[in-house]
Parts: structure tokens; C-alpha cells; sequence
């Protein structure tokens, strides 16, 4: 079926059937399930240590400060820092190669995390479990463009970016139930020694990861887009660029600048509020960590996958009604609805009435996870396409998970004490996040369209 937007009849040379053809239908749907489950195994090795605060800050005597870091910023600025010459690496060589590399990493470094006994080595294995999770997210943001046309990208990203809910649902439940079992009692494993119940948690979350690998394998390279109709053959690199990566950002500053701001202050507000909801919910409210992991876990289960393919279906929605900045509107929607839930959140008294909050602000937060590199794909010309991402993505990590459970935690010490005032750190900085965000795109909605407008010219 040819795909051709933007040509008036009679201007344009006659286009081959390999330029408007996109890989079959059945190959796309197994790259967007691998790729999925890449992304779920990803969060679960990245989610599960914010169930594990409590006991880890027991056993190794950490602060929430120095939880934070381990949480958000070892992760984050690694994973940024590594994440750019994993995107160069994107736009030129085997995709499917730099997936099943990224896997491996990040699934080891999780266990070794797990056989960490002091701050300076947990930190150092969180490097890199960010170092390879860099690999997941521009690799599959290229690779569904090439698989998908335009028309069915929502889903297709709404559909992987869900694997963000799906893991962190796989990290609460599984890890609570594992403690659970292990009622405090250490295990000790052939080779590995005696380990605390934190720490087997810990190394069977980075096992997960090995089937992963052997299913990668059967991941196919699609013919890049921008390639198609040249003689290109799936795997081979990318020898010149159609669109320069520096003259792609000044191009159109302003929808790409706005762009970067309005989802990097939704993540912000999402991984800073969620990091802590754990423990938020064992201290203030007495839940078990297999009360927090069974409850919690549920509402990521339900809503975030809900919500990231909402999301995904509304811009497509948008899309076919002509709305052509349709993935910014999702974004303002969610930062205004995420506002008043992220206040009550904090600021509950009861648990019933703090867990319903929970419930709308994962919702509201996640109908971004799939438009927001979506959006990218509709204004960034895909020889570039990689690079762009891992800039998106080094500031969403950078400033929403390596800033936003520590100033979290810094603000509540610096209100309550140690260990204390989480509540009242997520109802004052979340909703700021969101302000940010929503200012962020409804002033920039001209500037997106004429971006598109550009590209697909």
C-alpha cells in the first residue's frame, strides 16, 4: 500500500514499490513484541530497587539521599553519557545487534548490583545497568519507524512504551512476593554465596533478561526509510546523512527545544513521584513490602499500559482528524490532569485516599511514554533519527530520573528530617513539573506543525 504525503500529482518522480512498501505485517508485529518485552525487562531491572529502600538502607545503613542516587542519578547519568555514541551507532550499523548488546549489559550489571555489600559498588553496577539500557529505547524508536507507517506509529510506540508498566508491575509484584517468601531469611546460592533477600531480588530480576537474548536473535533489520528506492539492503550502513544533526536542531529550534522541555518535565514528575511511592507507603501508612509490591504493582499492571497505548491511540486518533501537532496535545492533557492528583497524593491523610491518587497520576503520566518519542519521528529526518532520540533521552534521564527522586528526598529531609516529609516534597514538585510541561506545549503548537510541515516536505 503506498504511503505518499505531501506530493502534488504530476511534481514528484515515479516512486518505486520498495520506497512506499513497508517489511510485512507479521514481522512488524514480532519487532514491536521483542522490542516491548526489551523495554518491560528493562524497567523491571530499573523499577525494582525502589521496592527494596527500606531494606537495602538497613542492611548497607544508606540514607534516602544516598537511595536516591542509587535510584535515579548512578542510573541516569551514565545512561545519558553512553547513550550518545549508542545513537550514532543507531543511525549507521545492525539495530537488532545494538539491541541484544544493550540486554546483556544491563541484565548483568543488575546482578552484580544485587551482590553489591556497600554504597561505591551498588553504585557502580547502576552505572551500568544505565550504560546498557541506553541501547533500548533509540534503537527501537528507528526500527518502529521503519517497520510502521506513519498512520499506525501511535500504537506501535504505545504499544512498546507500555513495556515502561509492565516491568514496573513485574519488579513490585515479583520482588514482593519474593521477600515475602523469604519472610527476611538469606539464601545462599552455589557460587554466589549467602545473600540477603534484597539482593536474590535483585539477581533474579538481571536473569530474566536471558531468554531476551536468544529471542532477539530472530529479530529481522528492516530497510531504513530514508534508504528505501537507493539499492539499500537491511544492516548496511549509513554512509551520509540526507539531513545534517546539528542543522536538524537549528532547523526548528523552538518545536524540538519544546519538545525536550515539555516530556522532560513529565518524566520528572512521573519518576519522582514513583520512585518513592513504595516507600512512601511503608512508612506513613504501615504497608508490608508485599502490600506495597501487590497493590502498587496492579495499578502499574493496569493503568500504565492502559495509559501509554490511550495515548498512543488518541494522537492517532488526532492524526486521522487532521490534527498534525495531535502527540503535543496528549502531552498538555496529561500535564494538566497529572496537577491536582500529585497534590492530593501528598497531601492525603488516609491510605485509601493517597492510593487512588497514586492511580490517577500513573495514568495521566503514562499517556506520554509512547507520543513522546512519536513526535520525534514525525520532525526529525531518520538518518538523524538515532541521535535526536539520545539527546531527548540524556535529558530525560539526566533531569527526570538523576533529578527527580533526589530532590524528592532533599526536600523532604530538609522539611521532616531524615527519612521524613516524602509526601510533602511530591505535592510541591510534581505539580511544578507539570506546569512546565503544559506551558511547554500549548505555546508551541504552530512551531510543531511547521516542523512536520518541513520533514515531510
Amino acid at each position: 500500500m503506498a504511503i505518499v504525503a505531501g506530493i502534488a500529482p504530476g511534481t514528484a518522480p515515479e516512486i518505486s514499490a520498495l520506497e512506499v512498501q513497508y517489511p510485512p505485517r507479521s514481522q512488524a508485529i514480532y519487532a514491536c513484541t521483542i522490542l516491548f518485552f526489551g523495554y518491560t525487562l528493562a524497567f523491571v531491572d530499573r523499577n525494582v530497587v525502589s521496592l527494596l529502600v527500606v531494606a537495602i538502607e538497613h542492611d548497607l545503613g544508606l540514607s534516602d539521599v544516598q537511595m536516591g542516587l542509587l535510584q535515579g542519578t548512578a542510573f541516569a547519568i551514565f545512561y545519558s553519557l553512553f547513550g550518545f555514541p549508542i545513537a550514532w551507532a543507531v543511525d549507521r550499523f545492525n539495530r537488532r545487534n545494538i539491541v541484544t548488546g544493550g540486554v546483556a549489559v544491563w541484565s548483568l550489571m543488575t546482578c552484580m548490583a544485587g551482590l553489591s555489600r556497600g554504597f561505591a559498588p551498588f553504585f557502580g553496577a547502576r552505572v551500568g545497568v544505565g550504560a546498557g539500557e541506553a541501547a533500548i529505547l533509540p534503537s527501537a524508536t528507528s526500527l518502529i519507524a521503519d517497520y510502521f507507517p506513519p498512520a499506525a506509529r501511535g500504537r506501535a510506540m504505545g504499544v512498546f512504551a507500555s513495556g515502561i508498566y509492565f516491568g514496573a508491575a513485574t519488579a513490585l509484584i515479583g520482588g514482593g512476593f519474593i521477600l515475602h517468601r523469604l519472610h527476611g531469611q538469606t539464601v545462599t546460592l552455589p557460587l554466589l554465596g549467602m545473600l540477603q533477600p534484597w539482593q536474590v531480588v535483585l539477581v533474579a530480576a538481571g536473569s530474566l533478561g536471558l531468554p531476551l537474548l536468544v529471542a532477539t536473535r530472530f529479530l529481522r533489520e528492516p530497510v531504513r526509510g530514508h534508504l528505501r528506492g537507493a539499492g539499500a539492503r537491511a544492516g548496511r550502513g549509513v554512509k551520509h546523512d540526507a539531513a545534517g544533526f546539528f542543522a536538524t536542531l537549528r532547523r526548528h529550534p523552538r518545536a524540538i527545544v519544546a519538545h525536550f522541555v515539555g516530556f522532560t518535565a513529565m518524566a520528572f514528575a512521573a519518576y519522582g513521584a514513583t520512585a518513592w511511592l513504595p516507600t512512601l507507603f511503608m512508612r506513613d501508612y504501615g504497608w508490608t513490602a508485599q502490600m506495597v509490591g501487590t497493590r502498587l504493582g496492579l495499578l502499574a499492571l493496569v493503568l500504565g499500559p492502559l495509559g501509554t497505548v490511550a495515548g498512543g491511540l488518541l494522537a492517532d486518533r488526532l492524526e486521522k482528524a487532521g490534527r498534525s501537532a495531535g502527540k503535543f496535545l496528549v502531552g498538555a492533557l496529561a500535564a494538566a490532569c497529572t496537577f491536582v492528583p500529585a497534590i492530593a497524593l501528598g497531601l492525603a491523610s488516609q491510605a485509601g485516599a493517597a492510593f487512588a491518587a497514586a492511580a490517577v497520576v500513573i495514568f495521566c503520566t503514562s499517556l506520554v511514554w509512547g507520543v513522546a518519542p512519536g513526535a520525534l519521528q514525525e520532525i526529525v529526518h531518520g538518518s538523524v533519527l538515532g541521535r535526536v532520540v539520545a539527546v531527548y533521552t540524556a535529558l530525560l534521564n539526566l533531569v527526570g530520573l538523576g533529578l527527580g527522586p533526589p530532590s524528592i528526598a532533599l526536600l523532604g529531609e530538609s522539611i521532616a528530617g531524615k527519612h521524613g516529609g516524602l509526601g510533602l516534597a511530591i505535592a510541591i514538585i510534581v505539580p511544578v513539573a507539570c506546569v512546565i510541561a503544559f506551558l511547554a506545549f500549548v505555546t508551541s503548537f504552530s512551531a510543531y506543525k511547521a516542523a512536520r510541515a518541513d520533514l515531510e516536505r
